[in-house]
């Protein structure tokens, strides 16, 4: 009842404006008339009055006072048109005329009272002006030429428009209350149309599925869908109507195929589709949708009515669920793997594999700690398809150690790259990440490593669900470290004491060598010192002074053998025992310094000495290597001294990524069959050439103590290469 007194208000006041804009129009072409008579300078006086009474009446109609305004003008009208009458020609005078306008205008300004009221007037008005011209009161230049039936008939007219007027009004208003009847009832069937429309569409938007009406096909019309869409998607109704394609447009490119297929097999078997599909949102992102209808027929054209319901919750949940079997089955899997394998790098790595597979995560990380090194090794890094080359970071640097100090899992879902500042991280990533988390690799007593898994596509990638999986495969794992460690410890120490029982062999072996040779060598110049003794007391007794100076230079020259032997001997026992600090040396620097000091017997001999440029630095004992290199020029300019161009050439070339290094010559080369023992200790090709032998077995033990290895190739009459290098560790 409250909504149709509301519409009834509506209606009188649109009805109210329509008479006063009617009104308005009507004085206005009064006015435009008034003031056309006025130009023409009739009866101006009165049509300037006349007019000033119009405007004035015009705007009280304006201001609402629309009845005040419309009777003022009739009045006004009335008074001044019968003065123009009476004034003038009587009946036969134009403002009559005027009289007649005067009386359709009340009937349009006044409705049925305006007619009666105004035609009365006139009638009136008409009779008193007969009598008076009839009695000669009023007289002008018609008066004779006026009957009574003149009267009679401008009464008669007067009356008939009178009536018509008046019953013309009465039809309309009775056909206006019939418009408006049908009008109210019009509109309260269109009130209860929009009450049940509205009550339907609350009906439709309450339930949380999307109705629609469409046609079927990959390109059919959408009749209709309802407003939920909006809620849904992001798009209106309007852009789902307007669109024939808007639905395949946005259903997954992987999913469309498959759609179009199965609701085509339902339709030609008169099933109902039952559709499952992901539908592009207005943001980008994807939701799940079920997607059931039914075939009806409208104007013989088929159409689908059915619902949509967004089931990306379910979808999600089951996704989560076959996650969980995954992880479960990783998980069951790298315990397998943990168990059986003992090689800690393919351990690490197919941990991690299953673990990239198992979580899906674009990034997987597996840190260990090498507590003897106290750096953090990464032997199973990926990142978005590229397995990266380990690069280790000190124990104490980047998010890792914070971790491994914290002990406790860490779950970053947003603002990744704030959060994971915070935490000290070392940023190394391409891509950048979203979400991430990391869990502690831990053993009863200590944390030896992280597992960490990134995602470069969304938020929230991971859940406290996801943990529980790593933080078991994280437990395996550090069992599985500490016993392979065990293991590899273990294995190390019996590689270490076997090493060492090889090296006591190889030492008892150069000690025996060594006593007999040094009893050997040592005796032969104590047998000379010894006969020589012998000769001197002789060669004094006897007075023979000559031979006595020979004899003592005998002596001397055994004297001094012995002694060098027994400082090469000493200097020999101190290589790897005591050992200067290695330090980065250029090794052109140790060519110039061992060629510096030769400098006297490079001269003495006349044998050029060339070397090579662009040497690498190598880390060093650097008096131990200027010694090998020294030896080694000895070597080269005392076996190549005789030739007629001696030549001796020190230089380097890059193998496998390492120098080796040489010192090459064009002497007189090595049998092949003494090449292995040249290295040896006295061994000495040559026994009428200078030396002791010590000199390469010291260059030997000097190169092994670094590291390195050292060796020969040599022919006969063309000239002899030593090579060799020096240790990485070194």
């Amino acid at each position: 009842m409250r909504k149709l007194g509301k519409a009834r208000t509506m209606v009188l006041r649109n009805n109210q404006e329509e008479l006063r804009f009617f009104i308005l129009g009507v004085l206005l072409t009064a006015l435009l008339c008034t003031t056309l008579l006025m130009i023409l300078n009739i009866n101006r006086p009165f049509m300037i009055t006349l007019s000033g009474i119009l405007l004035i009446s015009m705007l009280l109609v304006y201001m609402g006072r629309t009845n005040f305004g419309s009777w003022l003008t009739l009045l006004s009208a009335l008074v001044i048109l019968s003065i123009l009458v009476f004034r003038n020609n009587g009946i036969r005078d134009t403002a009559v005329m005027g009289l007649i306008a005067l009386l359709i205008a009340a009937g349009l300004l006044a409705g049925k009272t305006g007619t009666v009221i105004f035609g009365s007037l006139i009638l009136i008005e008409i009779a008193a002006l007969g009598i008076l011209e009839y009695q000669g009161i009023i007289r002008n230049q018609f008066s004779d030429k006026n009957f009574f039936e003149d009267y009679l008939a401008l009464s008669i007219m007067v009356t008939m428009v009178t009536s018509l007027q008046w019953m013309v009004i009465n039809r309309l208003n009775n056909t206006i209350k019939d418009s408006e009847w049908e009008l109210a009832e019009r509109k309260k069937i269109q009130a209860q149309l929009q009450e049940a429309e509205a009550q339907y569409r609350g009906l439709i938007e309450s339930i949380r599925a999307v109705v629609y009406t469409a046609e079927p096909g990959i390109m059919g019309a959408w009749h209709f869908i309802s407003p939920r869409i909006y809620e849904m998607t992001g798009f209106t109704p309007e852009e789902w109507t307007n669109d024939p394609g808007f639905w395949q447009s946005h259903v997954h490119p992987d999913d469309l195929e498959q759609v179009l297929e199965t609701e085509s097999k339902a339709l030609r078997e008169g099933q109902m589709p039952r559709l499952e599909y992901r539908l592009e949102k207005r943001d980008g992102n994807y939701i799940w949708i079920y997607d059931e209808s039914l075939v009806i027929l409208d104007a013989n054209i088929q159409l689908v009515q059915g619902f949509m319901l967004d089931i990306t919750d379910r979808k999600q949940t089951e996704e989560q669920l076959k996650n969980r079997i995954a992880e479960l089955q990783a998980v069951h899997g790298i315990s397998e793997t943990l168990i059986q394998k003992s090689d800690l790098k393919n351990l690490i790595h197919q941990t991690g594999e299953q673990i990239r597979h198992a979580f899906k995560a674009n990034n997987v990380l597996i840190a260990i700690h090498d507590p003897t090194t106290n750096l953090i090794h990464f032997p199973y890094d990926y990142e978005d398809g590229i397995w990266r080359r380990d690069k280790p970071i000190r124990y104490g640097e980047g998010m890792t150690t914070k971790i491994m100090e914290m002990k406790k899992t860490i779950i970053i879902d947003r603002n990744w790259a704030a959060r994971v500042k915070e935490l000290n991280a070392i940023f190394t990533n391409d891509l950048p990440v979203l979400s991430s988390f990391s869990v502690p690799i831990m053993t009863t007593e200590q944390v030896i490593g992280v597992i960490t898994l990134e995602s470069c596509e969304r938020e929230y990638a991971f859940s406290e669900i996801d943990t529980r999986p790593v933080l078991t495969i994280a437990s395996n794992l550090a069992v599985a470290v500490e016993k392979t460690r065990l293991q590899d410890s273990l294995k190390q120490e019996l590689e270490i004491q076997e090493k060492l029982i090889r090296e006591l062999e190889i030492k008892n072996e150069e000690l025996e060598r060594f006593t007999y040779t040094a009893s050997h060598d040592l005796k032969s110049p104590l047998i000379t010192i010894r006969g020589f003794l012998g000769y001197l007391e002789q060669d004094a007794r006897n007075g023979n002074f000559e031979r006595l100076g020979t004899d003592i230079q005998r002596i001397s020259d055994a004297t001094e053998k012995m002694n060098r032997l027994l400082s090469e001997l000493l200097e020999l026992s101190r290589v790897g025992r005591v050992t200067n600090e290695k330090q980065d040396v250029p090794f052109e620097t140790i060519i110039k310094e061992a060629l510096k000091r030769m400098e006297g017997q490079v001269k003495e001999q006349n044998v050029p000495v060339r070397y090579g440029s662009g040497f690498p630095t190598v880390r060093v004992d650097k008096e131990r290597m200027i010694e090998v290199v020294q030896n080694l020029v000895d070597n080269a300019i005392k076996f190549s001294s005789k030739m007629r161009e001696p030549d001796v050439e020190i230089n380097y070339f890059m193998h496998t990524g390492s120098p080796v290094f040489y010192v090459r010559d064009n002497g007189i080369g090595i049998k092949k069959e003494f090449q292995q023992r040249i290295f040896g200790l006295f061994d000495k090709l040559n026994p009428d050439s200078e030396g002791t032998g010590v000199g390469l077995a010291l260059v030997k033990r000097i190169i092994e103590v670094h590291g390195g290895n050292i060796w020969v190739e040599s022919q006969e009459g063309t000239g002899t290469t030593f090579y060799f290098t020096v240790g990485s560790d070194s």
